[in-house]
């Protein structure tokens, strides 16, 4: 009799036995089993079923066993007509016997006394083989041997010397040994590194950077020819003592049973060693030398002195890149005033100074620059930067007080100077002006500086671009950001503290607050949390629940009025926690004496409405209370962005967000889609699964009631349907005279495209459905199926789709049929004549395709392929691509490829379509680590598994001499669409059947692509 399954979770091939017991046991969960998950979940089931049987099989019987099961895998593979040829070759050679070694050379190496073909856990355990002689046998067995370890001492060096010699000694092309450390803690040693990096074929590099601290990894990667890999991870340094007395616990992975565990060590490497975070090691170089033993110094806490300024290299990190490029491509398209938005410490004015820097090497000299700021300080630190990044310690002249320019060429002065300056000098005298903390601009004192400047190039830095008297930096800046660094990514490069977040049901009920399209009623908010004695105790208690010490705490709480704040801060002290109410009406000695005060904690609470708006520093702040309710994302970022500064001491900033029961018009997604940096519609699946994909160190905790809530206001919503957009669209028309354009609707009500273009219904439904327009079958028919072209990012195809629009074809014929097999998705390509025709007329379409034009990622343009018309890095749908590079004419059937590769054989040119994520959007350990971006120059890909390269692997491995070219499309998803990537030669290959090859781009991939498309997120 069956026995009934125990209570539990499970992960389980559901079985024919596992369906027997779950009949009574009561209810189950079951899922259907995605494509990409099949062949590894059932090769894990099935290898444990031969592996129970074999086992009690005579040796005999077992080999005769296992050919048999071979020839029912090739007779299926030959039904499906996927035939692996090599399959009957897999079958035992009597007797059984496993092969150890090829060649002399070889068969005289020391092995591990563990499995090579086995993963094991070594933890100092009696009777285990010791951590150092296994490494030691690990790295003479090995080919080739890549490291990465935080610290590395002489001791670690020399208990492993004679093991590296042997390793090094063997021939072969390339390094054996690649070593990647850090200065962190200020624990490696010089004399390590040096003994590392002097022996032949190894290569060492290092990060001198004391900033961040990302590199903690202690772990090994041991490659193979054979095929049997092996990686080592856990907690020993390359010191003597890890090696040898330490309680030590490091894994051992064999590739043989879990080779995507070695392919993600291997990817993430890969992308690691191109970082130029980390710099080759060079012997006999002293200032490199010199540099590494101030790093280590300055960790330590050494000082490293002060005296005149020493010039030294600084590199822009990815992320600054990819705002350098979006810059450049924004000065390409004529917009010559930049806003630049980044958070506090994330190295604004580095960005600046690089910006600057291409702009001198274009023109062959420096242009005339001003930068302005409101502190002597901040301009002087500035200038320090230029000189850095230009390689120029005499650049640039400080100008405040009763400093005046001598030159005037490249002057750095306060903004109290600035209107001599700007009186002396001509209007174009400057051709570079940067303004930083330019939240100050609309300020009269700025005002009356800027308007009198007329230069060629205006940029402008700020953390926070939203001033609290509402007036705009916008009309300064051509009407627009030029870039912005989100949140997440500041976080995922450790520039600014994590944060611990946790929403809070208090009870409050808001559901009666007089509300507008802009939110609720501040003076009605205000009436119900001031004065409510409950809340005030509930926020308190939630604070001392979380931490350890309430005196120790330096926190700001963010409420809806000046009394609520004076109300809280009064609550508080009352209930012994030092707090103070702090406002734009506070005295001025009190205003300039909180920084003071709140550092030293003599108070320990700041309650303030309106701090965030005044650009105040205070990075010591590790505690946020939000005491009020905001949809604004910007708003929303800028209060947490109050705690999120660096500072010694503070591991991470704790954020209590206290929800009430809101009205159903209130929405939690702008501001969730700002805390966890994911699109809005993943945040539904985000709530319920607690948040699994957060930016590293940061959590986020919901109680039930906040999270019933939240749920309940994602679903109303995100994909709410034509229903309750057209009784928006209704309720916004009754107070206009004329009609809202789809721009004015999502502006008015923060939709997004994807919202009014989904379920099957476009902007012609909603109208009609609000009563605004009316709309034939044939007209929401055409309004529903431009929501296929939401992904379109290339300027010159949204050109087209107006020039159709306005009733004319595009001169490039192409971009006609691409528009027609994506949007009308029929099965044969129809005359540029007829499609211009099924869209003329449609003022639906020029609105979209403005919208979508406005929201692009400004990228100067380039066309690889002249009769191509497909822009580099710009996204397509498989059908327009195929529409896009074929040769095909009018009645032409449209062959879509569902595969991998699309060969033009009359070209001899083959694309490449490559799916990062092959898993449908849930993590998978098997599939996401064949194919990735190892650096914005090399791309690592698979081929099919029964690619060879003595067949049909050979028209890449060939590909110098034998005419073929390479074009390769990148999606992360199977629903999104790809990226062209461009043309990409050949560079080496690993394996066969399936073969590794990785491809050199011959367009580098910008920031944003590479973070998507690497193993490692960069930016």
């Amino acid at each position: 009799m069956a026995k009934p399954l125990a209570p539990g979770i499970y992960e389980h091939p559901y079985t024919r036995e596992l369906a027997a017991r779950a009949d009574i046991s009561g209810e189950v969960g079951l899922e259907t089993v995605k494509v990409e998950q099949l062949a590894p979940m059932l090769a894990r089931h099935l290898g444990r079923e031969i592996e129970r049987v074999l086992e009690h099989l005579p040796l005999e019987l077992a080999a005769d066993a296992s050919a048999r099961l071979l020839a029912v895998l090739a007779e299926v593979a030959q039904q499906a007509k996927r035939i692996p040829d090599d399959l009957a070759g897999q079958a035992l050679a009597p007797p059984p016997r496993r092969l150890m070694s090829v060649g002399a050379v070889a068969a005289g190496r020391r092995r591990p006394a563990t499995p090579l073909a086995r993963s094991t856990l070594f933890t100092r355990s009696h009777g285990e083989p010791r951590l150092q002689a296994e490494l030691a046998h690990e790295i003479e067995s090995a080919d080739r041997v890549d490291v990465l370890i935080a610290f590395i001492t002489i001791g670690g060096v020399r208990a492993l010397r004679e093991a590296f010699d042997r390793l090094v000694l063997q021939t072969g092309s390339g390094p054996r040994l690649r070593v990647l450390t850090t200065t962190f803690t200020g624990t490696t040693e010089v004399e390590a590194v040096e003994a590392l990096a002097a022996l032949p074929g190894a290569e060492v590099k290092v990060s001198f950077d004391t900033r961040r601290t990302r590199l903690h990894a202690k772990a090994w990667l041991f490659h193979r020819a054979s095929g049997l890999s092996t990686a080592y991870v856990g907690s020993a340094n390359l010191t003597a003592t890890a090696l040898g007395a330490g309680h030590e616990w490091m894994l051992k992975v064999s590739a043989t049973d879990l080779p995507h565990v070695v392919d993600h060590f291997g990817g993430t490497f890969e992308t690691l060693w191109q970082d130029p975070e980390f710099e080759r090691y060079h012997l006999g170089d002293d200032l490199q030398r010199a540099r590494l033993r101030a790093a280590l110094r300055g960790e330590r806490g050494a000082s490293v002195g002060d005296g005149p300024l020493t010039l030294f290299t600084l590199r822009p990190f990815p992320f600054q890149l990819a705002i350098l490029d979006r810059i450049e491509a924004e000065r390409a398209l004529g917009r010559l005033r930049n806003l630049i938005v980044a958070a506090t410490g994330t190295g604004k004015t580095v960005i600046a100074a690089f910006d600057y820097a291409r702009r001198a090497r274009t023109h062959g000299v420096n242009p005339r620059l001003l930068f302005l700021a409101h502190r002597i300080e901040i301009v002087s630190q500035a200038r320090d930067t230029f000189r850095h990044v230009l390689g120029d310690a005499a650049f640039g002249e400080l100008v405040s007080g009763g400093h005046e320019a001598d030159r005037g060429d490249h002057v750095f002065a306060t903004i109290q100077s600035a209107s001599d300056l700007a009186a002396r000098f001509p209007a174009e005298h400057w051709d570079h002006v940067i303004i930083d903390e330019c939240h100050h601009l609309p300020a009269s004192s700025y005002q009356s500086v800027i308007t009198r400047l007329r230069p060629g190039i205006l940029v402008g830095l700020t953390a926070t671009p939203e001033r609290g008297d509402g007036r705009s930096l916008l009309p300064d800046f051509d009407g627009r950001i030029a870039a912005e660094l989100r949140l997440w990514h500041a976080m995922e490069q450790q520039l600014l503290a994590p944060f611990d977040y946790y929403g809070i049901a208090d009870g409050t009920d808001l559901r009666r607050v007089k509300w507008s399209r802009k939110g609720y009623d501040a003076g009605e908010l205000g009436g119900v949390y001031t004065g409510n004695e409950a809340r005030a105790r509930l926020v308190l208690r939630q604070l001392e629940r979380r931490v350890a010490d309430v005196r120790k705490v330096r926190g700001l709480g963010f409420c809806v009025s000046v009394h609520h704040a004076e109300y809280m801060a009064a609550r508080a002290t009352e209930l012994g926690v030092p707090a103070i109410a702090v406002h734009g009406g506070s005295p001025a000695e009190l205003r300039d004496d909180i920084h003071r005060r709140l550092r030293e904690r003599e108070v320990n609470l700041v309650f303030t409405c309106d701090l965030y708006n005044e650009g105040v520093d205070l990075p010591f702040v590790d505690a946020l209370l939000l005491l009020r309710p905001t949809m604004s994302a910007t708003l929303f970022l800028q209060q947490l962005g109050r705690g999120l500064r660096l500072h010694e001491g503070k591991d991470a900033c704790l954020v209590l967000d206290f929800i009430g029961q809101h009205r159903e018009e209130y929405r939690f997604d702008a501001m969730l889609g700002a805390l966890t940096g994911q699109p809005r519609a993943k945040l539904k699946v985000s709530v319920e699964q607690d948040f699994p994909l957060l930016p590293s160190g940061c959590a986020v905790s919901l109680d039930p009631v906040a999270r019933e809530q939240i749920l309940a206001s994602l679903k109303r919503t995100i994909g709410s349907g034509a229903k309750r957009l057209g009784e928006e669209l209704r309720e916004l028309s009754t107070q206009r005279a004329t009609p809202l354009g789809l721009a004015e609707f999502l502006d008015e009500t923060g939709r997004e495209l994807e919202d009014v273009y989904t379920d099957g219904f476009g902007w012609r439904q909603v109208q009609a459905i609000a009563g605004v327009a009316a709309a034939t079958a044939d007209d929401l028919e055409r309004s529903r199926v431009l929501g296929r072209l939401l992904h379109v990012d290339d300027p010159a195809q949204l050109a087209a789709v107006t020039t159709l629009a306005a009733g004319t074809a595009p001169a490039e014929v192409r971009r006609t049929l691409m528009l027609d097999a994506q949007v009308t998705a029929r099965g044969v390509l129809r005359a540029a004549e007829i499609t211009a025709a099924y869209f003329r007329g449609q003022t639906e379409l020029t609105q979209l395709a403005n919208l979508l034009a406005d929201a692009s990622v400004p990228r100067i343009p380039i066309y690889p392929e002249s009769d191509w018309p497909l822009a580099l890095h710009r996204r397509y749908e498989r059908r327009e691509i195929v529409a896009a590079v074929g040769d095909r004419g009018v009645g032409d059937k449209i062959s879509i490829p569902q595969g991998g590769i699309l060969k033009l054989d009359d070209s001899k040119r083959e694309l490449l379509f490559v799916t990062l994520d092959k898993s449908g959007g849930d993590f998978s350990a098997t599939t996401r680590y064949r194919d990735y971006a190892i650096s914005p120059d090399q791309f690592h890909w698979e081929t099919q598994s029964a690619a060879s390269v003595a067949t049909s692997g050979r028209r890449y491995v060939e590909s110098a001499t034998n005419g073929w070219r390479f074009f390769l499309f990148v999606r992360v998803a199977p629903t999104d669409p790809f990226h062209f990537a461009g043309p990409v030669t050949y560079v080496k290959h690993e394996g066969d059947r399936p073969i590794a090859i990785t491809w050199a781009l011959v367009h580098s991939l910008p920031p944003d692509l590479f973070d998507h498309f690497a193993v490692l997120a960069q930016s």
